[in-house]
C-alpha cells in the first residue's frame, strides 16, 4: 500500500488571532445529518479553517481528515491515505473489514471502491470523512470513487469537501434531494464585524472608519485582511496606507499570482486582466471589453470551475471579481500597456450609456480622461442626471472635465449649484458665454434652466426638444416661466404637463420642483382645493427641506400656509414650519402675509396688521402675481378696516390699484369702506359689479366675500328674506373650496341668519356648521353640566321645548330652567344667539 504521512491526516492547526464564526458553525451543524457538506471558493476564504474550528475535539473520534496534494492526482495516493485516516478512529472497531482492505500498487480497481464502500456502510456508528482542498482531484479513478462512496456508503458516511471549484459531482440532484449543505464565497466572506475582530485579533488598533475601509477594499476576502494586517502593523501612516491600498501591494500581488491565478491558462487572464475595468460586467459587456464573442461562456466557466468571478451574468446579474483581484489586474493591464486601462473604460463608458446607466459611464469616462467623451456623455445624460438627483455623478464629472469651456458642463454645474443651495447665477453666465457644445438639446435645457431659477421670463412656444428628460425641464421651466408673468392657465397647462412626464421618467428632483410651482398656478387660478393637495404632496416628499429642494418647498409652504388661513386655522398656520431658506421675495412676501394674517385672527390684531405692512413694503418693486398682490392687498385692508383706520386701509387700496388696476379686488376694499363708514347704499353700490358677474373661483375667495357683505347690507335694511338667500349663495360658493375664514369676519348678523340652516338639515348644515365654528375660542370658560350640554345640542333643531323635554324624557318645566340657565351663560336672549355663540365658543361642533 502507498504509505500516506501522519502530517496529512488532520486538520492543520488554527492560525493565530483566528475569529470564531459562529452563525457559519451554525449552518454546518444543521447540514450535518447530510450525505455531503461542501465549502466552495477560491483561495484565502478560510474554507480549512472553519472546518478545523468545527470539527473541533471530534478529531479523531469519529472525523477523519485528509488535506489533499498535488501528488493525490495518484489515485493509489488518494484511497490509501483515505484509508490510513478512516481506520485510525476509534470510532471504527478492530472487526471492520477497513482494516482488512489494501490499496493495490499498480492500480485502484473498482472492486476496491465498492468494497471500501461496503465496509464504510457496515460501521456501527456514522463517521465524516473531510478531504480539503478537492481541487487536486483530477483522475477519473479519484472522481468516480467519490461518487461511489457517496452513492453507496448509505448513512454511516458523511462527506465533507473542500476546494477551490466544485467537485465532479451530480449537485443539482443532490441539491434537489436535499442531500447536499453548501458554502461559498458569498457566505464565507467576513462580515464589517468578523473583519473588525480579525484586524484586532492581530494586534491592530484601528477606528472603526479604518476598519471599514479595509473591509470594503478586500470584500471580507480572510487572506486579504491578513496580508493588509502585516503591512499595517508596522506602518507609520495607517490612513496613507490604507487610501493607497490595492491588489497591487506586494505581499497581495505574490500571493494572488502564486495561489489565485496560477491555474488559470493565459487566455483566461487575459480576459479577466480586460474585464477588470469595470467593477461590474453584464454578460452584454464582457464580449465587448474581452475583445471576444466567447467571453461570457469563459466567464461562466470561470464562475463554475474556480470561483473566482462571482455571478452568472443572467440578466440583472453580471459577473463580479473580488475587489483585490480586480485591483490587481488593472494594475498588470496598465503595465502591459499604459493606455490600455484608458481604451477599455472608454469602452466601458460608451456601452453602459446605450443601456441608459449614465452613473456608470460617466464613471468609466472620468477614469478613461478623455474630456471629449466626459462633455458628450454630460450633454446627453445631464437633463437626466439632474432630474434624478444624480447631483454626485455630474460633480464627480464635472471635476474631471475643469477647465473645459462648455455649455453642457456649465449647464451641469448649475444643477449641481442647485443641489448644493449655491448661488448659480456664475454658471449661468458661463453658459451663456460659452461657444462649444451648442447642441439644440443643450440650449434647451439651459432655456429651461434659466426659466425654473427665474432667470429668464419669456413664455416660448418653440417645439419641444426630442430627449423626452429634456422635455420635462421645459415643460416645467414654460410654467415657471408663465408663473411669474402672471399667466396662471398657462402655468398650470405647462407644469402639469411636465409634471406626468417628470413622474414617466422617474425624474423626482424635478417632479418635486414641477409640484411645487404647481400649487402656486393652482392656487392663482383660484383651484384652491387642488392647490392645497400639491402643496401638501410636495412638502412631505423626502428631501423637501434639503438643499435642492428647500427653494421650491418655499413656494409650496406658502401656499400652505394660505390654504390654512383661508380654512380658518390660524393656529396651524402658525406652527406649520418657516422656509429653510431665504426664498425669492415673492414667494417670502406671500409666506410672511399669510402669517400676519393669522396672527391678526388669534387676536393679535395691530401686531398683524403692522406685520402685513412691513411684508408690503420689504416686497417693493418685486413682481407680485395679480391674484397674490389682491390676497395679500385684502387681508391687510381688512384688518384696517376692523382695527378703524382708514388711511391705512385707503393706502393698500392705493397699492393694488397702482399694480393692478382692474382688480376685483378694488370692489370689495370699496365695500368694506363703506360699510365701515355707516353708507350701506355705497356698499351695495360698490360690490353690484362683483354679485352681477358670473362666480369666478379665486385664492380670496372674494365672491364670497361679496356675498357676505351683500346679506349684511339687506339685514341692515331689514331685508331678511333678501339676507337669507345672500348669505346662502356665500355658502355655496364657499363649500366646495372649503373657505371658512371669510364667515369668521362676517357681521354677527349674518352668522346668526346661518343659524337657520342648521335646524332644516339642509344639504349646506354640515358646512354652515364649520363655517360657524370658524375663529371658535376655547370653551374653558363656560362651564355646562352635562344636562345642559344635552338641551344645548338639541337647540339648533327645529324641535319645541315640550319636544325636547320628551326626548329627555324631563319636564317642560326642567327643560326651560336649563335653557335660561343657558342664555346667561352665553350672554344671549334668543335661541337663534344661544345657537350662534355655542358655534364661536367652540361648545358645539
Amino acid at each position: 500500500m502507498a504509505h500516506a504521512p501522519r502530517s496529512r491526516s488532520g486538520p492543520p492547526a488554527l492560525p493565530s488571532g483566528h475569529v470564531r464564526r459562529g452563525a457559519l458553525e451554525a449552518v454546518l451543524d444543521r447540514g450535518a445529518h447530510r450525505d455531503l457538506v461542501l465549502l466552495s471558493a477560491p483561495p484565502g476564504f478560510g474554507k480549512t479553517s472553519l472546518l478545523a474550528s468545527w470539527i473541533g475535539d471530534d478529531r479523531g473520534r469519529a472525523t477523519a481528515w485528509v488535506c489533499l496534494e498535488p501528488e493525490d492526482r495518484d489515485p493509489r495516493r488518494l484511497w490509501s491515505a483515505v484509508l490510513e485516516a478512516v481506520t485510525g478512529l476509534t470510532a471504527v472497531p478492530s472487526t471492520s473489514r477497513l482494516h482488512r482492505l489494501v490499496v493495490s500498487r499498480s492500480t485502484v480497481a473498482p472492486e476496491f471502491l465498492a468494497e471500501l464502500a461496503e465496509a464504510l456502510a457496515a460501521l456501527p456508528e456514522p463517521v465524516r470523512l473531510v478531504l480539503d482542498d478537492v481541487a487536486h482531484l483530477t483522475d477519473p479513478l479519484s472522481r468516480q470513487g467519490l461518487a461511489m462512496l457517496l452513492r453507496d456508503a448509505g448513512p454511516q458516511l458523511r462527506l465533507v469537501l473542500a476546494g477551490r471549484r466544485d467537485p465532479p459531482l451530480p449537485l443539482p440532484r443532490l441539491r434537489m434531494d436535499e442531500r447536499v449543505t453548501e458554502l461559498r464565497a458569498e457566505q464565507l466572506q467576513f462580515s464589517p464585524e468578523e473583519s473588525a475582530a480579525l484586524l484586532a485579533a492581530c494586534g491592530l488598533d484601528l477606528t472603526a472608519a479604518q476598519v471599514a475601509v479595509l473591509h470594503e477594499r478586500t470584500g471580507g476576502w480572510v487572506a486579504g485582511l491578513r496580508l493588509a494586517a502585516l503591512s499595517l502593523r508596522d506602518h507609520p501612516d495607517p490612513d496613507r496606507f490604507l487610501a493607497e491600498f490595492s491588489g497591487d501591494e506586494r505581499p497581495v500581488a505574490d500571493y494572488l499570482v502564486d495561489e489565485v491565478l496560477a491555474g488559470l491558462a493565459e487566455p483566461q487572464r487575459e480576459v479577466l486582466r480586460r474585464i477588470s475595468v469595470a467593477a461590474r460586467v453584464p454578460a452584454g459587456l464582457a464580449p465587448r471589453l474581452a475583445g471576444r464573442d466567447d467571453a461570457p461562456e469563459l466567464l461562466d466557466a470561470l464562475v463554475r470551475d474556480t470561483g473566482l468571478v462571482a455571478g452568472s451574468g443572467a440578466p440583472g446579474d453580471a459577473y463580479r471579481l473580488p475587489e483585490l483581484l480586480r485591483s490587481h489586474l488593472v494594475a498588470d493591464l496598465g503595465r502591459r500597456g499604459p493606455a490600455r486601462v484608458a481604451e477599455l473604460d472608454a469602452v466601458a463608458a460608451a456601452w453602459w450609456s446605450e443601456q441608459g446607466a449614465p452613473v456608470e459611464a460617466l464613471r468609466h469616462a472620468e477614469r478613461a480622461g478623455d474630456l471629449g467623451l466626459l462633455a458628450d456623455l454630460v450633454g446627453r445624460w445631464g437633463p437626466w442626471l439632474a432630474g434624478r438627483g444624480e447631483h454626485d455623478a455630474l460633480a464627480r464629472a464635472l471635476a474631471a472635465a475643469k477647465g473645459l469651456d462648455d455649455a453642457r458642463l456649465a449647464v451641469a454645474a448649475t444643477h449641481v449649484h442647485l443641489a448644493r443651495g449655491e448661488d448659480v447665477r456664475a454658471a449661468l453666465r458661463r453658459a451663456r458665454r460659452a461657444r462649444a457644445g451648442l447642441g439644440a438639446d443643450t440650449v434647451a435645457f439651459r432655456a429651461a434652466t434659466e426659466r425654473i431659477v427665474g432667470r429668464r421670463l419669456r413664455v416660448t412656444s418653440a417645439a419641444l426638444p426630442a430627449d423626452p428628460a429634456t422635455a420635462a425641464h421645459a415643460r416645467i421651466g414654460r410654467g415657471a416661466a408663465a408663473l411669474l408673468a402672471d399667466d396662471a392657465p398657462r402655468a398650470r397647462t405647462e407644469l402639469g404637463a411636465g409634471l406626468a412626464l417628470a413622474h414617466r421618467l422617474g425624474l423626482d428632483v424635478l417632479a418635486h420642483r414641477g409640484r411645487c410651482l404647481l400649487a402656486a398656478a393652482l392656487w392663482l387660478a383660484g383651484d384652491v382645493a387642488r392647490s392645497r393637495e400639491a402643496a401638501d404632496t410636495a412638502l412631505a416628499e423626502p428631501g423637501a427641506d434639503a438643499a435642492g429642494g428647500a427653494p421650491w418647498t418655499a413656494i409650496a409652504r406658502a401656499v400652505a400656509v394660505h390654504g390654512v388661513l383661508l380654512r380658518a386655522d390660524p393656529a396651524l398656520a402658525l406652527a406649520l414650519p418657516a422656509s429653510t431658506v431665504e426664498p425669492l421675495p415673492v414667494v417670502r412676501f406671500a409666506e410672511r402675509s399669510a402669517r400676519a394674517g393669522a396672527s391678526f385672527d388669534l387676536g393679535e390684531r395691530t401686531a398683524g396688521l403692522l406685520e402685513l405692512q412691513a411684508a408690503r413694503a420689504e416686497v417693493g418693486d418685486a413682481l407680485v402675481p395679480g391674484a397674490l398682490a389682491a390676497t395679500t392687498a385684502l387681508l391687510e385692508h381688512r384688518a384696517a378696516v376692523v382695527l378703524g383706520h382708514p388711511s391705512a386701509a385707503g393706502a393698500v387700496a392705493a397699492w393694488l390699484a397702482a399694480r393692478r388696476p382692474a382688480s376685483p379686488a378694488l370692489a370689495l376694499m370699496r365695500g368694506w369702506s363703506a360699510a365701515a363708514a355707516g353708507d350701506r347704499a355705497a356698499a351695495r353700490e360698490a360690490v353690484a359689479p362683483l354679485l352681477a358677474r358670473r362666480p369666478r373661483p379665486t385664492p380670496e375667495a372674494l365672491d364670497v366675500e361679496a356675498w357676505l357683505l351683500e346679506s349684511g347690507v339687506r339685514l341692515a335694511r331689514d331685508d331678511r328674506p333678501g339676507a337669507r338667500t345672500a348669505a346662502r349663495h356665500a355658502v355655496d360658493l364657499a363649500e366646495p373650496i372649503d373657505a371658512r375664514r371669510p364667515f369668521a369676519h362676517a357681521e354677527a348678523g349674518v352668522r346668526a341668519l346661518l343659524v337657520d340652516e342648521l335646524a332644516t338639515g339642509a344639504p349646506r348644515a354640515g358646512f354652515v356648521t364649520r363655517a360657524l365654528a370658524a375663529g371658535a375660542g376655547s370653551p374653558a370658560g363656560i362651564a355646562l353640566s352635562s344636562r345642559e350640554h344635552d338641551v344645548l345640542a338639541r337647540l339648533p333643531s327645529l324641535e319645541s321645548l315640550d319636544e325636547i323635554a320628551g326626548d329627555l324624557d324631563v319636564s317642560i318645566n326642567t327643560i326651560k330652567t336649563h335653557v335660561r340657565a343657558l342664555y346667561g351663560k352665553l350672554g344671549v336672549t334668543t335661541r337663534r344667539d344661544a345657537v350662534l355663540v355655542a358655534h364661536e365658543q367652540g361648545l358645539l361642533g
